[in-house]
Formats: structure tokens, sequence, C-alpha cells
């Protein structure tokens, strides 16, 4: 029997390119469907002169990767890790429906290695990634902000219906940026029905010394969820949190967290932070929703102003077990 008689005996057919499993299922992080191509991009190995079909064949940056692909299509960008980081500069706008982008690495859930870096953002307010599609799947994948730039962002999403699974955002990566207002890792402007499922949103290895953002909430947000997340921060201001919501138009309906954890390093335990969530006053019929377990390490509450439309499920904290109370509604 030929290699093919071989696959269609167990289920699986191919044209020597892509791959059909008709029977069970495929777990190879890269497939999505039938229907679209894969596009392989390998900063360490790849050549933007190859045509990106195969791992052998990969492009060598993220914008050509992303330029390859079709809107519409469940086109999908597989991003090969190995020694060298792939680089954006200044701002990638992820602008196509229904594309795709998967790290090929080991699916730690910070520091991922199909890591993506960025130095050069010359423009205020820029993001590393601005995802403005919809309908699109990002997986595995680290996306570090690194800009001497005060106001620049790591990942701005505006598009609908997307997913984003065990992504780490990580934003201020640079001493500048950490100290300017408005900076951030993560900031939803508008998104609607989007999922952050074991994802990491910020980092711990620079002080925060600016009225800046782990995550921030604005545009009118509309059901969003954040599944067994993680919040991270260093910032020795009592008054600093890791979740902004801007304003009372900032949601619409609800935005959910559901057993996620946040955290703040203090140098030698000095103190802890006020709250993690910073709420304004009239979020009359607008949610921010905790489900589940809420984890507050080294924070003293949810939201310590227990505004209207936040609502806690969950148990609160035993006193005996550490710093970490829920908000009365």
């Amino acid at each position: 029997m030929s290699w093919k008689g071989d696959l269609l005996k167990a289920g699986i057919d191919s044209n020597g390119v892509d791959v059909e499993v008709f029977k069970g299922s495929l777990t190879a992080g890269n497939i999505i469907g039938r229907q679209g191509k894969t596009i392989y991009v390998d900063p360490t190995s790849g050549d933007d002169d190859n045509d990106g079909r195969s791992p052998a064949q990969a492009v060598s940056t993220i914008a050509e990767g992303e330029d390859r692909l079709t809107a519409g299509q469940n086109d999908t960008l597989v991003y090969l890790a190995g020694t060298t980081s792939g680089s954006i500069v200044d701002t990638l706008t992820w602008d196509k429906d229904y594309t795709h982008f998967i790290g090929m690495c080991a699916p730690t859930f910070m520091a991922q290695r199909a890591r993506i870096f960025n130095s050069g953002n010359t423009t205020a307010s820029t993001p590393l990634l601005n995802v403005t599609a919809k309908g699109c799947l990002f997986k595995d994948l680290y996306l570090f902000q690194g800009s001497a730039v005060a106001t620049v962002g790591c990942v701005q999403v505006s598009g609908g219906r997307n997913a984003f699974v065990n992504v780490h955002f990580a934003g201020m990566g640079h001493a500048t940026n950490s100290a300017g207002a408005n900076a951030y890792s993560l900031k939803l402007n508008g998104a609607e029905e989007c999922l952050f499922k074991n994802c990491t949103i910020g980092i711990d290895t620079i002080k925060r010394t600016g009225d800046n953002h782990p995550l921030w909430i604005d545009g009118t947000v509309t059901r969003c969820k954040f599944d067994e997340c993680m919040f991270v921060s260093w910032a020795e201001n009592t008054g600093y949190s890791l979740c902004t919501v801007q304003d009372t138009t900032a949601i619409d309906r609800f935005i959910q967290f559901h057993n996620c954890t946040y955290y703040n390093f203090w140098t030698n335990w000095g103190n802890t932070l006020a709250e993690a969530f910073a709420v304004p006053a009239g979020m009359q019929t607008n949610y921010l929703m905790f489900t589940g377990q809420q984890n507050l390490i080294a924070i003293d509450e949810l939201e310590s102003n227990d505004r209207s439309g936040t609502y806690v499920t969950g148990p609160a904290a035993a006193a005996a077990s550490g710093i970490g109370v829920t908000p009365t509604t």
C-alpha cells in the first residue's frame, strides 16, 4: 500500500501540502481548517524570499508573513520558535478577518518562546500589535513592548469575536514607558465578545512609576471574558491599579473575570496595592462580573470603592491566608 493509502486507512488525507482529518481529530495547534493556507515564519532560519508554505521555506519577519494571509479564508500564520526573536517595527495592524496567528513553542504561561519584541515605536499611543479584525485566533505567543517612547502600548484590540489563548501581553518593558501616563499592556478599545483564556497581562520586571495600565478598558467594550488569566505588575504606589475602567461608557453589558489571579510585586514586601480595579462611579447598567475564585496577591481588594455594577460571586479569602478581600456590593 502507498503512503497515501496508509494515511487514508488512518482517516487522514493529504495533497502533499494540506492535511484533512475525517476520522477522529488532529491536535496540532496550527491546523485551523481545510479552507485556509498555512504560512510559516521563522525569525532564526527563515528568509522573506521564501514562499512561506512549509517550515523549510519559512519567511523571516512577522510583517511579511501577515502580508501573505488572505482575509476571510481562515489562513494561519505559524511562528516557529527558535533562538532569534521576531520583531515588529512601529505597529503591525492585524486587519484581516478570519486569519489566525499561532506560536509553535512550549505552551508556557509566561514569556513563551514564540516571542515578538519591539523597541522602535516612534509615535505616541501606538501599540506593538493593533487587532482591528474579527474572528481571529491568537495562541501561544509572547508580545513584548520595549520602546523608549513614554505612552506606547503592547496590544490594542478593537475587533470583535477574537480569541486569545495562552498569550502574554507584556507592555511597559522600558523605564521610559513604565513611567509614562497611559502606556499599557492590553487595551480593549470597543472590542466585543472576545475571549482571553489562560493569558498573562503585564510584567513584574520593571517598576511602574507612572499612571499606566496592565489592562485598560475603554471605548464601549461589550461582553468580553477573561478566563483563568493572570494580571501582574511591579508597583510601589498603593494607588496603582492593574485594571482600569476608563469611564462610565467604557463597558456595554458586561465583562467577566473567571478564576483570575491579580499579583503585584513590592520590594521586600513593603506594602500592598489598595485595589486591583480602578472603576468610575456611575456604572448603573454595565457590569464587571467576578465569578469562580479571584486570587489577590499583595492587593487589598478587587475594587475598594464598592461601585455599582461590580458583582462578585466567589468566596472572600480567609484572613489567615493572606491579603485578599472581595468588595461588598
